[in-house]
């Protein structure tokens, strides 16, 4: 074990994590943790998926939810509060229009585009079949 690892270890000196290699010592939440608790839940991954591609409407992002096989549609009031958790932690925009009908899109912001390369790798490991696997589908 190195010096630093030993310091690190007591609380002495900067924490390093073994995953990445990275100075960890002003961070107080796992980072793991924390995007857990950012994007977790049923939908909020694949709501992010589904604006990568652009602006999309609510309905649209709702019919997204039934196509990508996560089983029955999705209700109004569960999509309706993905969308508000998603919108208040900074990761998507909503714009609404003053027309009839009412019209509402949405759309990534720059903290939302910043997880796309992260979740391009979750569909890379999932293109594997591992989840399948593990998940005995």
């Amino acid at each position: 074990m190195t010096e630093q690892a030993v310091a690190s270890d007591r609380g002495v000196g900067p924490k390093v994590s073994s995953l990445t290699g990275l100075d960890m010592s002003h961070i107080r939440l796992c980072p793991a943790i924390a995007f857990n608790q950012i994007v977790g839940g049923r939908y909020k991954l694949h709501i992010l998926c589904v604006l990568e591609g652009g602006t999309h409407r609510y309905g649209e992002i709702g019919r997204s939810l039934l196509r990508g096989g996560l089983g029955k549609p999705i209700t109004p009031r569960i999509l309706s509060r993905e969308l508000r958790e998603l919108e208040e932690r900074g990761l998507i925009s909503r714009r609404d229009y003053p027309v009839v009908p009412r019209k509402v899109e949405y759309s990534l912001t720059d903290h939302g585009r910043a997880l796309m390369p992260i979740l391009a790798e979750i569909v890379r490991w999932g293109a594997t079949g591992a989840h399948e696997q593990i998940l005995g589908i």
